[in-house]
């Protein structure tokens, strides 16, 4: 893995069309992906982001059968 293989805060924000700022909440939280901070830099992994967008999956339970 490489520094071009990583998500940037900003980056990852745009994807979720959210702000930085709700990122850095989340992250403040431990509600969000797994990320690598070097320096003051945060970065994620696109496996990371991929992992945690499945846990945040929900089957719709199917409502029950007329007898």
């Amino acid at each position: 893995m490489t520094f071009s293989d990583l998500i940037t805060e900003a980056g990852y924000a745009e994807q979720r069309e959210v702000s930085v700022r709700s990122v850095q909440r989340e992250r403040a939280q431990r509600i969000g992906p797994a990320f690598i901070k070097v320096g003051r830099k945060i970065y994620y992994r696109p496996l990371a982001i991929e992992k945690w967008l499945l846990s945040k999956e929900q089957v719709q339970p199917r409502s029950p059968k007329p007898v």
